[in-house]
């Protein structure tokens, strides 16, 4: 899979599948060629009931944004040199889109691509092999802790740990280039246990 030229799209939460299907939708009436994927992540998850039976589920990641692949567009200038751009009507296709409010990134109203290896770790969360179940041995966090997120929304991020409230967690995530706070329950959550030398 290519990486490359992938955006996120703001959009209103739980509406993830009509929108792709209304962009798609404009997309194919307005025959724009650079448009060239839709997507919205999910994957299989595991869940544990009461009882202590597994039960898989499918799990919206990341509710409220869309991933949009678009090629740039080639500009030849006079002295025969090219340059790329966002074309500026696939913009305006995305942005005016119903239920689509922005793009994530921009710099200057220009939308920045994620990078590379984020829109890959980002398809690769939802690969099937996360359907392991994690649990903590111990509950104890401490401000400054990196923990992995297995569950929610988040799942597949590590956090770093900012303050802690009780059973709540504040934390924040490195996403789309910027830091991205966010609010976890000590369940989503996962601590690798640090290994002591004993004499």
């Amino acid at each position: 899979m290519d990486y490359k030229h992938w955006y996120a799209v703001t959009i209103q939460v739980n509406k993830e599948r009509s929108t792709k299907a209304q962009l798609l939708a404009r997309k194919a009436l307005l025959h724009d060629p650079y448009l060239e994927e839709v997507e919205y992540l999910q994957r299989k998850e595991m869940k544990v009931d009461k009882g202590g039976r597994r039960k898989v589920k499918n799990k919206v990641l990341m509710p409220g944004y869309l991933l949009v692949k678009v090629r740039p567009q080639v500009i030849e200038h006079e002295d025969g040199t090219t340059s790329k751009v966002f074309p500026n009507d696939t913009f305006n296709l995305i942005v005016d889109t119903p239920g689509i409010t922005r793009f994530a990134n921009c710099n200057k109203d220009i939308p920045l691509p994620l990078r590379v290896k984020e829109a890959k770790k980002m398809f690769e969360m939802c690969d099937e092999a996360h359907l392991e179940v994690k649990q903590n041995l111990s509950s104890e966090f401490a401000e400054g802790d990196i923990l992995d997120v297995v569950s929610g929304p988040f799942a597949g991020y590590k956090c770093e740990v900012m303050n802690i409230q009780g059973n709540k967690i504040l934390g924040h995530l490195d996403m789309f280039g910027r830091v991205v706070p966010a609010e976890f329950t000590k369940e989503q959550v996962y601590k690798h246990e640090t290994k002591t030398d004993t004499l």
